[in-house]
């Protein structure tokens, strides 16, 4: 099944999610899941 984005995420990608998600920007996101797989685990 292919990734709808094209690629596989690299590490610069998942390091990219996790700086934000440690900074200020992400103050109000609270009990989410953040899947940063190119949409890899989308449903139809």
């Amino acid at each position: 099944m292919p990734v709808p984005l094209g690629r596989i995420a690299t590490t610069d990608d998942i390091a990219e999610a996790v700086a934000f998600l440690a900074s200020d920007r992400a103050r109000h996101i609270t009990l989410h899941d953040l899947y940063v797989d190119g949409g890899a685990t989308l449903r139809a």
